[in-house]
């Protein structure tokens, strides 16, 4: 208590001097982690705008922006997604319709026609006649109703006489016997057809109209010649996909071509510099040898971005007269194998096939084959084919198609 009463802070003394103090280390301390906060909040917006700018300055070659492009693989997968719920729904409609004609099959059958026929009145109707002739009333009841319930027979019963129809109260002494009736005819019971049900026809509802789809003008991409080195025998240069492809080019690109030789030659001229060199064979062509084995990618320390964006994985060996070859792998966040690679000269020209796959896996057409029993998606770009890693069935390999196009595309190039 002595040091407290003794301190002072200024004109404060005591209890009061102390609490000042306190609060102002509170707010000094508060003011700091703020200022730290702020500091590693800038850091990571600065982080996150350079990422997004290299990732547009990337997709501009292509005509398009990284949030474009996240977009358009978010509503490749939407449609994956609907595909395959129409699919589904189509499958359980048609279930529901077999049910449908099972049950009421049954409801349709018509009811028995031969019931209602009224054999056995007739059959009884003369036995009490012939027991008790002076009761009239047990044979006139009967009689009338034996006629009134024979709409089918052809042939008519004989007539009743009339005295029969007297009522019983009046004293009858002398009566003229009965005649006695002949039985009435047995009719037969007609066989009636049973018709069977007809199918009945479920009339489809007409199909709406759909509406009309928005024509989206695809942006022209604006010509690519960074990785234009030359003309080769054999192969020519695409400005659009900005690789070389095997073949002749079309009148356009070839036109393109010519443009670009007569500007490069103008500037050698100039320069007094040769440009262009007309080569044998491109040397960036993939070898036609057997691919390698793949190694177990190698674990980074620390944190591995690549199990969220997967992963090119570049490897070397020696082919059988021991020449070095270079070959890449792509592999998904789970280290599962997407895509093998051919084998190529060099590890420049293994990075510049890279490159081209990426621009097929955003351009090229998609497709499903199957060989020896093993089913693999193929990307075709021009005279490129390029087929994934084999699966047990169609769906796998067509699950195949979204993940490569999700992650084809990443940065992650690591070699081993």
């Amino acid at each position: 208590m002595g040091f407290i009463e003794n301190f002072t802070f200024g004109a404060l003394e005591g209890v009061a001097a102390l609490i000042v103090v306190i609060a102002v280390a509170l707010a000094a301390v508060a003011i700091l982690v703020v200022v730290i906060l702020n500091g590693i909040k800038s850091l990571k917006e600065h982080k996150d705008d350079l990422e997004d700018r290299q990732e547009d300055e990337f997709f501009a070659e292509y005509g398009i922006t990284g949030e474009e492009m996240r977009l358009n693989q978010q509503i490749a997968d939407m449609k994956d997604r609907l595909r395959s719920k129409r699919r589904l729904k189509g499958e359980l409609d048609s279930e529901k319709q077999v049910v449908i004609v099972r049950e009421s099959a049954p409801e349709q059958a018509p009811a028995p026609v031969p019931e209602p026929v009224v054999v056995p009145v007739q059959e009884t109707a003369p036995e009490p006649v012939r027991e008790e002739p002076p009761v009239q009333e047990t044979v006139s009841e009967p009689v009338l109703e034996s006629v009134k319930e024979e709409p089918i027979s052809e042939p008519a019963p004989e007539p009743v006489p009339e005295p029969i129809i007297e009522p019983v109260s009046e004293p009858v002494v002398e009566s003229e016997p009965v005649k006695e009736l002949d039985p009435a005819p047995v009719v037969e019971p007609v066989a009636v057809e049973e018709k069977k049900p007809e199918p009945v026809e479920v009339a489809e509802e007409p199909a709406k109209p759909k509406k009309a789809a928005k024509k989206v003008t695809p942006k022209k991409k604006p010509d690519d010649w960074s990785r234009y080195d030359g003309d080769y025998e054999g192969v020519y240069y695409d400005p659009e996909d900005a690789c070389y492809y095997e073949g002749e080019p079309s009148p356009e690109v070839a036109a393109k071509l010519a443009a670009k030789r007569a500007e490069l030659d103008a500037a050698a001229k100039k320069n007094k510099k040769e440009v262009i060199v007309k080569k044998v064979s491109a040397p960036f062509l993939s070898l036609k040898t057997p691919k390698h084995e793949r190694k177990t990618p190698e674990k980074v320390k620390g944190f591995d971005e690549a199990i969220i964006y997967g992963k090119y994985v570049i490897e070397h060996d020696k082919d059988a007269e021991g020449n070095e070859e270079y070959y890449y792998t792509l592999y998904d966040p789970s280290g599962n194998t997407l895509y093998e690679s051919s084998n190529y000269r060099s590890l420049e020209y293994c990075k510049r096939a890279i490159a081209r796959f990426k621009t097929h896996v955003m351009v090229g057409e998609y497709s499903i084959d199957a060989e020896n029993g093993k089913f693999f998606f193929v990307i075709t770009r021009k005279t490129y084919v390029h087929a994934g890693a084999p699966q047990k069935n169609y769906d796998e390999a067509f699950k195949l198609v979204g993940q490569v196009k999700n992650y084809g595309m990443t940065d992650i190039i690591r070699e081993q």
